[in-house]
């Protein structure tokens, strides 16, 4: 489950809004089990500036898949 462990990205909500906002984002990656008004913040920004957004299930699984060893509620691929 490290598929997002080699690709360039950022972690965390305040670096995706950033990155989506300065068009540097190629995909969201959004945890389920986020708060919701953290969900709806990103989902927002995303859908704004047409950026691809991808659910998983929990943010553990999210972390290890980002290759860290925590829980992060949101991931971003970045150019």
């Amino acid at each position: 489950m490290d598929q997002f462990v080699e690709v360039s990205k950022v972690i965390g909500m305040k670096q995706t809004l950033k990155a989506v906002k300065e068009g540097k984002a190629i995909k969201v990656i959004l945890a389920d089990d986020t708060d919701e008004m953290i969900k709806k913040s990103i989902m927002e920004c995303c859908d704004h500036h047409q950026i691809a957004l991808e659910r998983v299930e929990t943010k553990v699984g999210l972390g290890k898949a980002g290759g860290i060893d925590r829980a992060a509620a949101v991931i971003a691929i970045i150019r």
